[in-house]
């Protein structure tokens, strides 16, 4: 290159780097990306962490029209193989075809989750071997985790519920003692006080599952101060009537309290595995839309061939997808797929 070139190259300036940017500029250009992508974005300098985190970049998003709906999942991926690894939080779009995108996980065996507005809580635990009094948050815009003032005692598979912007937690402890029966979480002052049967109006709860307490959707027997969790039922409002929802061997079901006419099968579901015996069958459900609706996980094994051979290898699929209900009759309901997608795939021996 000659020295006029040279000369003329130089009247050019150096490309300005996108972390040299004003802030406002740079929380600009963030907040038009998916929040899918900030965990990978926050390990590209202590800047961008800071960023991501700050509440100017998701007022910024709300401002500009960039808000998101994630669905949030707690997954025991490994229990089997190493019971002492503790759960994974993971996000995932429903409107996208990304899968399960994982992120900062603080979190415990046997803990209880309950949530308010874009905060998830996650109360007791086993912890260390024994029942845990902590209670954490997790900041569901930043991905952030905040320890905040512990439970009174120590709380494992614990009922719980947000009622008029206070957390009610009841059972979960080895204590007979009254005393220990509940508590109150007040996340304004960020204190906790004892909750007695006698201090808490059940009536609502109860009347829906006579004979039980009903706690953020899930179903619980009372057995004096114990509660016994029924494992896998819903609550779902379906034309003004409130339904269970459960899966019963595979396939969905639902019961209505008030007509008692027994657990009847879900009908519709197309696209879902619909036997017991299908290659993966329902396994779980939970709560979506408000109580309005449910998803439903599945999980299907797939056998690696190599060319002509299969082998002793499979890979392991994990399923999601949104069902909404109508009645059809006075005796039936159906079940409509709003989304379904395959949301993780790993190799297991």
């Amino acid at each position: 290159m000659t020295t006029k070139e040279k000369n003329k190259s130089s009247d050019f300036p150096p490309p300005t780097s996108f972390s040299s940017l004003p802030d406002d500029i740079v929380l600009n250009c963030l907040a038009r990306v998916s929040r899918f992508h900030y965990p990978t974005l926050s390990l590209v300098c202590k800047g961008f962490r800071s960023l991501l985190d700050s509440r100017e970049l998701h007022a910024t998003r709300s401002c500009i029209g960039k808000t998101e709906s994630f669905l949030y999942v707690c997954l025991d991926l490994h229990r089997n193989c190493y019971p002492d690894c503790p759960p994974r939080w993971f996000i995932v779009s429903p409107i996208t075809k990304q899968k399960l995108k994982p992120i900062p996980s603080i979190t415990s065996q046997s803990s209880t989750v309950v949530s308010i507005g874009s905060k998830i809580y996650i109360i007791g635990g086993f912890v260390d071997g024994q029942s845990s009094r902590r209670l954490i948050v997790l900041d569901c815009p930043s991905h952030g985790w905040r320890r905040l003032p512990e439970m009174r005692v120590p709380r494992q598979n614990a009922a719980a519920d947000v009622i008029n912007g206070k957390i009610y937690v009841i059972g979960g402890s080895s204590s007979n003692n009254i005393k220990d029966w509940g508590e109150v979480y007040d996340p304004e002052n960020q204190t906790w006080e004892p909750l007695f049967p006698t201090t808490l109006d059940l009536t609502v709860q109860m009347s829906v599952v006579p004979g039980s307490l009903v706690m953020s959707g899930k179903v619980y027997d009372m057995n004096g101060l114990k509660l016994n969790f029924q494992k896998n039922i819903c609550l779902v409002v379906i034309e003004n009537k409130m339904c269970q929802i459960k899966v019963w061997e595979g396939v969905l079901v639902w019961y209505e309290p008030e007509e008692d006419r027994g657990w009847c099968r879900v009908v519709g579901l197309e696209g879902l595995p619909n036997k017991p015996t299908s290659p993966g069958y329902l396994t779980s459900v939970a709560h979506s839309d408000r109580g309005r609706r449910v998803t439903v996980w599945w999980e299907s094994a797939v056998l690696h061939r190599l060319g002509p051979i299969w082998t002793n290898e499979c890979k392991t699929e994990i399923w999601c997808a949104e069902i909404s209900f109508e009645r059809r009759g006075v005796a039936k309901v159906c079940g409509f797929v709003e989304w379904s997608k395959n949301v993780f795939c790993g190799d297991f021996v």
